[in-house]
């Protein structure tokens, strides 16, 4: 059995980037997912930081046998410090507090510190080159290896040609009125995702509808391919689900260089953007829209990102990790 210990998990209605790799991860290598729900005493726990919640999980792991059987354990961050020393772990960096520190400023020095502590003690996979510079940059150490994320392109692909947008979302669910405008999707909220740039932007470009991906579990696909253009504006990541989704919808992307999009500047995805002025970013959208027809995110995607390659690497990292430990 290969077990993931992450905060929160798909199966239980989470959203975002980490229980999306974690439902990949149990496609890939047959993964059983272990979460903060799992925790006998979580609710009377709740209230304590997410570093300590950490904590307390992979000690009640150890000590209550979920992971007897456990070839190897794959963990989020600093979600393995729980875990015991003899523990064949893999820890993954999808980005560091530090780095988020740095850009946007406020993180709790104690997430920084016990995620170096898992990044020391157990050896890295970092999810783009650019989360491996973040854990060399921050915290002095080099990844074992670089395994990027991968999306499964039968389920995420563009509309059919000719089919319309599906009803825009009333006043209060996004921000645009029904229109037949293109559509611009955007997915992050908060200012480390760069919403403000999003809010700002939207009021520059009366052409566009903008809407946020405000998707459930499985809606994805169909929200993203009634889109036609991704606008990513955040601040800080590592790879991001949301991204590689959309590119493989067909979607151009007009984003920052952040994460993958460090070292990946290939002039099929879309506008690369580094930039505070919303301006910049809505003259960005139209550029991208008006060069639709000249990218080819979902190529990328399939030559680079697909979700074969990634459990083809997974497979690899754990195999070589089961015969060196």
């Amino acid at each position: 059995m290969i077990a993931h210990v992450a905060y929160c998990r798909r199966s239980d209605g989470h959203r975002g980037g980490v229980p999306k790799f974690g439902w990949y991860l149990e496609r890939a290598v047959g993964a059983r997912q272990f979460a903060w729900r799992d925790f006998p005493e979580r609710e009377r726990c709740d209230h304590l930081p997410e570093h300590e919640k950490a904590e307390l999980l992979g000690a009640w792991l150890g000590a209550s046998g979920g992971l007897d059987g456990a070839e190897h354990v794959v963990a989020d961050g600093f979600w393995a410090n729980g875990l015991h020393d003899g523990a064949r772990v893999t820890v993954v960096c999808h980005g560091t507090w530090a780095e988020l520190n740095a850009r946007v400023g406020g993180v709790d020095p104690r997430l920084i510190a016990a995620q170096e502590r898992a990044f020391r003690r157990f050896p890295t996979v970092a999810v783009s080159e650019g989360a491996a510079r973040q854990l060399r940059e921050h915290h002095g150490v080099e990844a074992a290896v670089v395994i990027g994320n991968g999306v499964d392109t039968a389920a995420f692909r563009p509309r059919e040609q000719g089919s319309s947008h599906p009803a825009s979302p009333t006043r209060g669910e996004g921000i645009g009125r029904a229109s037949r405008r293109p559509v611009i999707i955007y997915a992050g909220r908060g200012f480390g995702k760069g919403e403000d740039i999003v809010r700002e932007a939207a009021g520059l470009l009366p052409e566009f509808e903008v809407r946020f991906l405000d998707a459930r579990i499985g809606e994805e696909p169909a929200k993203f391919a009634a889109g036609d253009v991704f606008l990513f504006p955040s601040r800080h990541e590592g790879n991001s689900y949301a991204l590689l989704e959309a590119m493989a919808c067909g979607l151009p992307v007009v984003a920052r260089p952040v994460g993958l999009l460090e070292t990946v500047r290939d002039e099929r995805l879309g506008v690369i953007v580094d930039s505070e002025d919303a301006g910049v970013w809505a003259e960005a959208v139209r550029r991208a829209w008006r060069g639709r027809d000249g990218y080819d995110p979902r190529g990328w995607v399939i030559e680079n990102a697909g979700y074969d390659r990634f459990a083809a690497a997974w497979r690899r990292h754990l195999a070589a990790e089961a015969i060196t430990c």
